[in-house]
């Protein structure tokens, strides 16, 4: 699998501008690395506030119907989850202003994501979960000892033609093995993305295709309340737990 190491003039200038071929990348499929996308700094404060909240606050679940508060909630290998997972996650929406600045910070990829829809800038942002779809910003923590994602494929739609993850850990360093990959078929091999980044870059692939992230430095011990291991932050517009013909969620492979 191609990897395409680009700065962010150049990733934007090729995703407005030469569309189509952007798109021929994305599907071939290869994985974009955009770098320096967001401030370093920046980013590991947003996943500071996250750990804080995680350590002094209890975790809850709440259904993406009206009213969803923001919340934290801890997947432990819940049997009922689209995907199963060892992480911590964090999910922040924009129908609340509280998250304006939050949401106003991710607005670059938000803004390509409603661009590629054919939407304009702004649109899905205020959303609440009756309106079938909304804005969220997830955090999610994949502890050391074992933190993991299963592999899985996320929907394609209209509005979610590509997926974007923001890179909030040092590899080496926050973890040592493990990490994001993804499958060029079914049956290739793992072909691992966390090794090309640094924190405040931005991987760009299609969410059609198998990827998962790979159980995070099992020799360890399992601690919740430690904030290194996997950290990426995921702007993202999604279905809402309404029913409607075309809500599609994540499936587990």
């Amino acid at each position: 699998m191609k990897v395409n190491i680009i700065t962010k003039r150049d990733f934007l200038d090729l995703a407005y501008k030469n569309t189509e071929s952007f798109y021929e990348k994305i599907n071939l499929p290869e994985v974009f690395v955009v770098k320096n996308f967001y401030n370093k700094d920046k980013i590991l404060e947003l996943r500071k506030k996250a750990h804080d909240l995680g350590t002094s606050s209890a975790p809850s679940w709440h259904p993406c119907l009206d009213g969803c508060p923001d919340y934290h909630r801890i997947h432990d290998n819940y049997p009922k989850a689209y995907v199963k997972a060892l992480m911590h996650a964090y999910y922040k929406h924009g129908y609340y202003n509280e998250n304006n600045e939050l949401f106003d910070f991710f607005s670059e990829i938000f803004d390509l994501k409603n661009f590629l829809a054919g939407y304009p800038s702004g649109t899905f942002i205020k959303n609440i979960p009756s309106q079938y779809q909304i804005a969220r910003v997830n955090i999610h923590n994949y502890p050391k000892g074992g933190g993991y994602q299963s592999e899985h494929i996320d929907p394609v739609s209209k509005f979610a033609t590509i997926q974007t993850i923001v890179q909030a850990s040092e590899y080496g360093k926050d973890f040592k093995t493990g990490g994001v990959y993804a499958r060029k078929e079914k049956d290739s091999g793992k072909f691992y993305l966390d090794s090309y980044t640094e924190v405040g870059d931005l991987m760009v692939l299609s969410p059609g295709i198998y990827h998962g992230v790979e159980e995070i430095d099992v020799d360890h011990t399992l601690n919740w309340n430690s904030n290194d291991g996997r950290w990426m932050i995921m702007p993202i517009i999604i279905n809402s737990d309404y029913d409607f013909p075309e809500n599609i969620k994540p499936k587990n492979v």
